[in-house]
C-alpha cells in the first residue's frame, strides 16, 4: 500500500514539474491561447443567448463582436499579464 501511495505522489510531483517546465518556457502559450479561446468564444455565445432569451432584438447598428466575450477575447489574444498576479 505504501509503494503504490509513493509512486502515485511521485507521478503527480513530475507531471506538474513537466507543466510547470513547459510554462515556464513558453510552451504552453498557444494552448492557452486556445483555451481562453474557446473560454471567450463561450462567454460571447452564452450572452448572447441570455440577451435573445431576454427579448432583446439584434439591431442594425448592433454588431455581434461588441459582446463583452470577444472584446476580451481581443485583447486577451497573447498577453498573458493576468497569469502573473499576485
Amino acid at each position: 500500500m505504501v509503494n503504490a501511495t509513493l509512486i502515485t505522489s511521485i507521478a503527480v510531483a513530475a507531471i506538474a514539474i513537466l507543466f510547470g517546465a513547459a510554462y515556464a518556457s513558453g510552451a504552453l502559450d498557444p494552448v492557452i491561447d486556445k483555451v481562453m479561446e474557446m473560454f471567450f468564444k463561450a462567454e460571447a455565445k452564452a450572452e448572447e443567448k441570455k440577451m435573445e432569451a431576454e427579448g432583446k432584438q439584434e439591431g442594425e447598428d448592433f454588431v455581434k463582436s461588441q459582446l463583452k466575450g470577444n472584446k476580451k477575447l481581443g485583447d486577451f489574444k497573447g498577453n498573458y499579464d493576468f497569469l502573473n498576479k499576485e
